[in-house]
């Protein structure tokens, strides 16, 4: 099988109202782009494209121009942000809505959910998006302005059949990428989905309903066992283990300087599984938006790119997988674009065109490592569910609320749990607490474990309960297709008791 390219690509390039309303008058990625300032000696800013190419991608034209360059430097499709959020709001969502009415145009392409919210940099939120600090208002403290722009809610079944009704005419276009005849779709924070197992289990049922053989999901960054693949799309956040460099210019101090070589060699060896997808990324540098607070990789040339996507190549061959993803065609306002531009011209994109032309050339030996390594990145998974999990958790408490607050909602009155390890116990601690009642404990060791209740395991027969609360962060996807196996009734895990 020989990989193909696909190319993350960013429609953030035309005026809607709400950036209108949010960023000031006008404003698009260009903005930032325009704006952006040299904060030190050798520093790349402003990066400008090719004579001066700030075009609009509401403008069919430009569609037509960047699927005849991506076809003549060889890369196969485009995967398009979707920004889809609470009540079903969209936005930026014109440019992919366009391309699939202009039939016409030849350029492949998939979705990757970008499930954050957006919000302002001093939204006391987390996980969240922020467009551009450089071009926020300024903020009354004496507000009640919560900072939060659009909301990231997942709802429940019926939001999740709006959702994919939505996306049911792009997966049956016939240019939509597919794997095994499955839409491929990417979630960028799947470890923030709450009901991501029900998500997933409504939309493979409504994919088989339509025609399909299901959806191919994928992850970024973080392997879940309910989704099928792995992209590691952000090798330059992932391998900071080298230090920054301090740069000072002007009595301006920019410290998150990285170097881009090191980067790069340290992510060919990050995949290594047939369903681990290698991203590689021409650059990055996000002062445009974030300024002397931003992180940037320098030392960057189009000959490093080539000669890692090359790699990747070769490794992707050689392992049987399908696809290489390039972080990304378009993304100006965080250098990471292949597009042509002043400095490079049409540089980046010809080492994608050189790399597809040799990566065939070279031999790669498999690592006898293999499984250790696999074995290490099992137990980091583990490990950031937990962190994951108690996080969440200590907003909650922060709140004054507790996991058991959402059961009894629910009008559940008894359960079972499922894992009596150390989050099972803390969940009991609630549990006893409340006006629930546990009518026994489902865990691996049976009944060596002595509790108040019984302990069976889940090759028992489990006894008729409201609901069962599993309290095991990972490998949740097959244990909820085990329980599903003998349980009929409901099945919370307690990501979704705390993440409501």
């Amino acid at each position: 099988m020989e990989p193909k390219i696909i190319a993350l690509y960013l429609p953030q390039f035309h005026r809607t109202p709400e950036n209108d309303e949010w960023w000031g008058e006008g404003f698009t990625e260009w903005t930032t782009v325009k704006q952006a300032e040299s904060l030190f000696e050798g520093h790349q800013q402003p990066n400008v494209p090719l004579n001066g190419n700030y075009y609009n991608l509401l403008e069919k034209n430009t569609l037509e121009w960047q699927a005849s360059l991506m076809h003549t430097y060889g890369i196969y499709g485009m995967c398009f942000y979707h920004y889809y959020f609470k009540d079903g709001r969209k936005i930026l969502e014109k440019p992919a809505e366009n391309l699939l009415k202009w039939k016409d145009i030849n350029m492949p392409f998939c979705f990757s959910w970008a499930n954050e919210t957006w919000a302002r940099s001093w939204s006391k939120l987390q996980d969240k998006n922020v467009w551009s600090n450089l071009e926020e208002k300024s903020y009354d403290k004496g507000s009640k302005d919560d900072g939060i722009l659009l909301l990231q809610d997942y709802g429940g079944e019926k939001e999740w059949v709006n959702h994919f009704n939505y996306l049911l005419p792009f997966f049956k276009d016939d240019r939509y990428i597919k794997i095994n005849e499955k839409p491929i779709f990417i979630i960028y924070k799947s470890l923030q989905i709450p009901c991501l197992v029900k998500m997933i289990d409504c939309w493979q049922k409504l994919a088989s309903d339509n025609g399909f053989k299901g959806i191919y999901f994928i992850s970024v960054n973080s392997k879940i066992d309910a989704m099928d693949a792995v992209m590691y799309q952000e090798p330059q956040h992932i391998f900071q283990t080298q230090g920054s460099a301090k740069y000072e210019k002007d009595n301006q101090v920019v410290q998150n300087v990285f170097d881009y070589k090191e980067t790069c060699l340290k992510s060919i060896t990050k995949t290594k599984l047939e369903n681990e997808y290698f991203c590689a990324f021409p650059g990055y540098d996000d002062t445009p938006r974030r300024g002397k607070s931003g992180m940037l990789y320098a030392n960057r040339s189009p000959e490093t790119f080539g000669d890692t996507l090359t790699q990747m190549l070769a490794i992707s061959r050689n392992s049987q997988r399908e696809f290489v993803f390039i972080n990304a065609w378009n993304e100006w306002g965080e250098g990471m674009y292949l597009e042509p531009d002043e400095r490079f011209g049409y540089k980046y994109l010809e080492s994608v065109k050189n790399a597809l032309e040799n990566y065939k050339t070279i031999t790669i030996a498999d690592s006898d490592l293999q499984s250790e390594i696999e074995g290490y990145e099992r137990k980091l998974q583990q490990y950031r569910s937990y962190w994951e999990t108690f996080d969440k958790w200590m907003t909650l408490k922060e709140q004054g609320r507790k996991a058991t607050d959402f059961l009894e909602k629910q009008g559940v009155k008894n359960i079972a749990v499922y894992g009596l390890g150390m989050i099972g116990n803390h969940f009991l601690e609630e549990v006893r607490k409340s006006n629930l009642q546990i009518v026994c404990g489902i865990d691996g060791k049976g009944d060596s474990i002595h509790m108040e209740f019984p302990v069976i395991t889940i090759n028992d027969d489990i006894p008729d309960v409201d609901a069962i609360v599993v309290t095991v962060t990972y490998n949740y996807g097959g244990i909820y297709e085990k329980l599903r196996e003998k349980y009929q009734g409901q099945i919370y895990m307690i990501y979704e008791l705390i993440g409501e």
